[in-house]
């Protein structure tokens, strides 16, 4: 009977000692592993600060770059103001599109039939 005891004794430590040899296997797996993902981890937390840090240069550019295109609208605004303003005929154009007649134009503006007529043709209105 003692014997029978000792086997079960022997048994049950040496089943005891195959788990504890599983179970340390298993965590060296586990090690390695959690050691891949936290290096890739650190990978990635580098690639997003990289592509923040590149966000915000782009973000920079593009403000800079629609100030630029909002001073050269206000640029190009002005030229087409003061370049029809600076035509000797802005005034006649500006009565046209009020409206003006043909004579009106010949009498007030000293313009001959001919150019009153294409005048009127040109800017007039277009409902005509």
């Amino acid at each position: 009977m003692d014997t029978d005891l000792l086997i079960i004794v022997v048994l049950c430590f040496s089943l005891l000692g195959l788990g504890l040899l599983w179970l340390a296997w298993e965590q060296r797996k586990l090690k390695n592993i959690n050691q891949v993902l936290a290096e890739q981890i650190d990978s990635m937390s580098k690639d997003i600060a990289g592509l923040c840090s590149a966000a915000v240069t782009v973000d920079s550019r593009i403000a800079m770059s629609a100030e630029q295109i909002t001073d050269l609208l206000d640029k190009l605004g002005d030229y087409e103001h003061k370049e029809s303003e600076a035509s000797p005929y802005h005034n006649v154009i500006q009565r046209v599109r009020s409206g003006a007649s043909e004579q009106e134009l010949i009498k007030d503006c000293g313009l001959s039939r001919e150019e009153a007529a294409l005048l009127i043709k040109v800017h007039g209105s277009r409902f005509n």
